[in-house]
């Protein structure tokens, strides 16, 4: 396999901060400053932020869609099965509990492929996760799961909106050095040069 060789980066573009940097940083502190006046936790949406900044707008549109549909999937899969197993008697016995949630990840990926959306199965396989792994005896299922839902929503609007308005500026690239010229070329120009001062000489000689 050959090794692609890529230009060096001068100290001044190594230590370059991008845009899609400074869009993640200024969706998770949004997201942030939402969840402090709302007065919850804004973990799920700085991570759905995060997870759906990409490195141009329509990429970032197209990841948050994918994050949406993956959000409801999951959501709704995690309160069918955390209802399933209080109705049964089974939602505290941990060890069952991660037996099932663990099979059923199937069903949910399978169902991403199904409607031709692969890229939001991670995301369908985490919220799920969110909603049934992180469920206490004190919590409400489908409240719990809504107020998940709202944070992951929120967090891929913030994304999407913060990657529209802000636009990209590619990186500067390094100034390309032009090469020097061959030296057989000088070699060349000089035999050419001699070559023609004999031909002066013979001339005035014959005149």
């Amino acid at each position: 396999m050959e090794r692609q060789n890529t230009p060096a980066l001068s100290p001044e573009h190594r230590h370059w901060i991008g845009m899609r940097i400074i869009k993640t940083v200024v969706a998770v502190f949004f997201c942030g400053l939402l969840a402090y006046f709302r007065e919850a936790s804004g973990f799920y949406s700085m991570i759905a932020a995060v997870v759906c900044i990409q490195n141009s707008a329509g990429k970032t549109i197209e990841s948050s869609v994918n994050r949406m549909i993956g959000t409801l999937i999951g959501g709704v899969a995690g309160v069918l099965v955390v209802y399933s197993l209080d109705t049964l008697g089974v939602l505290y016995i941990e060890l069952l509990r991660y037996a099932v949630l663990s099979v059923m990840l199937i069903p949910i990926i399978k169902l991403c492929l199904i409607v031709k959306k692969p890229g939001c199965a991670a995301m369908a396989c985490i919220v799920f996760l969110c909603v049934t792994v992180n469920h206490s005896m004190g919590d409400t299922p489908a409240i719990y799961s809504i107020d998940r839902l709202f944070e992951t929503l929120v967090g891929v609007a913030l994304a999407c909106g913060i990657d529209i308005l802000l636009p990209y500026q590619p990186m500067p690239q390094p100034a390309q050095e032009v090469p020097p010229a061959p030296e057989g070329d000088e070699t060349e120009g000089d035999g050419a040069e001699g070559a023609e001062e004999p031909a002066r000489d013979g001339g005035e000689e014959h005149r």
